[in-house]
Order: structure tokens, then sequence, then C-alpha cells
């Protein structure tokens, strides 16, 4: 790891530990202090993906345009903070309200998808190897689990002395992120700005039409969808389904998640030492599958306390650790398969994608559970996701067809 990736790292993975306390506050405030209903909860995960939806496919070819990455993710670092500074404002005045969280929510998800759409593209400027940038990506995915666990593990506490405490922390991460970029010394490789040319709608769904051409990726789409609408359906109702239907009390709700990013940390670890000896569509696959089958266990909590909690954080943990192992297979095969101009278009387009189906999970979601009940509604969300199983089999299938083509073509 060289001196620029290690502040990178650093950087990143210091934003996603404060990261973690806002993740766990939002939630908690939302339903201890403000009562927000499962609908309201909905509401609020679909204010964070709706910049997504409207705006992604515009700041991807944004991004891609940028002659310098750097610049922009130190900006949305500082905006970041500033964003968190008012949710904390209102928190301590009184004033804050659900639609204020969603309003943070929605500041929030439209400053990720600027970055998540230039971070992997700068990380390429760091670490030039294809193989390279897949076990810096492994690295560092690792890194930002790691500290998200440390970060869930400390939020519940945090939250329950002072619901400012998680967000000063949070506000301080994107500024330690901030300087970490700026101490980074290598030179990005400058690209002609592209300002003058026409932004066509070719160009501005470029990322989805190389989405649509690449086989691999255009199969696997039906699945990931599916199972994005399961995940907006849980992360909608987790909330009030850990708070409210298992008992878990305020301090002890992030614990919950600890086991997430455990898992997370150790999908990613798996990930790493799998690159470059599994295909990575093989490996994207059969993690997905593994996705689903563990998406079918968080209905089953209950219990006494220990025993409920114990249940839950498995329900949500282990499709976390497959997720890892999913996310850099994906990544792996994007980073060879797709050219440097449309990178970042391409993943807006993946982005977009799953977050269209997130949004609509968290909506049904929510509304579901309140006419149905909350562990109602879970369950449903366990059947789509059996459901979604019977999509994965011809992917396997079709990467076979394509080995043998390729055999075929080597030996001719």
């Amino acid at each position: 790891m060289n001196r620029d990736f290690r502040f990178f790292w650093t950087g990143q993975v210091t934003s996603t530990f404060g990261s973690a306390f806002t993740v766990v506050a939002l939630p908690l405030i939302a339903v201890r202090r403000l009562g927000a209903s499962p609908a309201e909860m909905g509401l609020l995960v679909a204010a964070g993906t709706l910049p997504l939806l409207l705006f992604g496919l515009v700041l991807g070819m944004w991004v891609d345009r940028l002659p310098r990455r750097r610049p922009c993710l130190i900006g949305c670092d500082l905006l970041a903070a500033a964003t968190i500074v008012c949710v904390a404002a209102g928190a301590v005045s009184g004033w804050l309200t659900v639609w204020g969280l969603g309003i943070a929510q929605f500041v929030l998800g439209l400053l990720s998808v600027i970055t998540e759409s230039a971070y992997f593209v700068h990380l390429r400027s760091l670490v030039r190897e294809d193989e390279g940038v897949v076990r810096a990506r492994a690295r560092l995915q690792g890194g930002e689990h790691a500290g998200a666990v440390l970060g869930r593990a400390l939020a519940g506490p945090a939250a329950a002395v002072a619901a400012v405490i998680p967000f000063a922390i949070d506000c301080a991460s994107y500024l330690v992120s901030a300087v970490s970029l700026l101490l980074i010394r290598a030179p990005e490789r400058r690209r002609p700005a592209n300002h003058g040319r026409p932004s066509g709608w070719r160009e501005l769904v470029a990322g989805l039409a190389v989405i649509y051409r690449e086989g691999f990726l255009r199969r696997m789409m039906p699945f990931v969808v599916g199972q994005q609408i399961v995940a907006g359906m849980t992360v909608a109702l987790c909330a009030p389904f850990v708070l409210n239907v298992l008992k878990v009390p305020t301090s002890m709700y992030g614990l919950a998640f600890v086991f997430l990013g455990l898992a997370a940390v150790a999908g990613s670890a798996a990930a790493g030492r799998l690159a470059g000896r599994v295909d990575a569509r093989r490996l994207t696959v059969l993690a997905y599958a593994g996705v689903a089958l563990s998406s079918l266990l968080l209905p089953f909590a209950g219990g006494a306390l220990p025993v409920a909690m114990g249940l839950a954080a498995i329900g949500i943990g282990l499709p976390s650790f497959f997720g890892a192992l999913a996310n850099v297979g994906v990544t792996g095969f994007i980073t060879v398969a797709v050219s440097e101009e449309k990178l970042g278009r391409t993943g807006i387009g993946l982005q977009l994608l799953s977050g269209a189906g997130l949004l609509a999970g968290a909506m049904v979601g929510g509304l579901a559970a309140q006419q149905l009940g909350i562990r109602p509604t879970l369950w449903l969300a366990a059947g789509i996701s059996a459901a979604t199983l019977l999509l994965l089999p011809p992917l396997l299938k079709e990467r076979g067809r394509e080995a043998e083509m390729q055999d075929s073509l080597s030996l001719a």
C-alpha cells in the first residue's frame, strides 16, 4: 500500500466510521424522538435514494468529464460536514422534524451519488494495474467495513448520552477525509475538459448503454433490482422492527448491527483472497445467491432479548458478507470490461437501476407495514428474495457457454 493510497484509505475509512454514527442515529431519532411511522421510515429511505434517480445520469456524465476528481471529492466532504452540522443544530434546538431528516437524507444522497461516481475512478489513478485495482478495492472495502463495525457499536451508546454526539463525530470524520485527500501527492492524470462538446442523450445514457450491451450485466440486473426491492423493504422496517417489535433498548440498538460490519469485513477479506483466482462473473453470481438465501432469515428473529438480538444480527449481517463478495466481483468485472471514459457513468447506471429497486422497496415496505404489520411485511420481503433465486441459474449457464466459446477461439 503506497503512501498516497494510505491517505486515500485513511480518509475513506474514517469517513465511513463517522457515517456509521449518522446511519444509526437518524432512525433512532426518527423512531424514538419523532415517533416516525413505518410509512415515514420508508419515505426517509426513499429521500436518500431519490437524488440518484433524479440526477444520477447527469452527474455521472459530469464526473466523467471532470479533468480532475480529487477537488470534487474534497468539496463533497465539506458540504456533507455542513449538512451534518445543520442536523445537529436541529437536534439541539428541538426544531428537527421527520421532514428535516428527509431533507438531510436527500442532500447526503446527492453528495453520495457524486462521490460514488468519482472515488473509484480516482482510486484507479492511484493503482494502475487492473488486478491491483481489484485488490486495492477489496482492501479499501475491508477497511470501510471495519470502520463501520466500530461506528455502529459506539453509535447507540453515544446517541443515548446525547443526540448531538453521533453527528459531531460524523462531521469530524468528513473533515479528516478532506484533509487526507489534500495530503495525496500523486498528481491526477489531467484529462481535457469536454465542456464544449454537446451532451446529447447518447452520451447521457452511455452508462446504461454499456450495461445493456454487456450481456452479463444486462442479464444480472433483474436479480439485482429484485434484491434491492428486498433491501429497501428491510432497511425501511429495520429500526421499527428492532426497536418496537423486538424491544431492543436504545443503548443496545447499534450492537444489533455489529455483526453486519464484521460479516462485511470478512466478505471483503475473502474477496481479496479470491481476486485473480476466481472469475469475477462466477464470484458475483455465487455471492448474489448467498445474498438472496441469507435475506430469508430476518423475520425469524424473536424470543428473549439476547436470542432476538442474535437472530436479528445474523439476519441483518449475513447478507452483507455475501454482498461484499458480490460488490468486489462486480467491481473487478467492470474495471476490465469498461473503458475509463465511461466507468463513472457505468457505475452510476448500476446505481440508478439498483436505486430504483431500493426506492420502490422502501415505499412498498413502509406502506405494507402500515396495513399488514412489520413482521408480515418482512416475510413478504423474504418471499420476494426467494423468488429472485430463479434468475441466477441462467447466468451460470451463460458463463459456461462464454467460456466454451473463448476456449474454442483460443484453440483456433
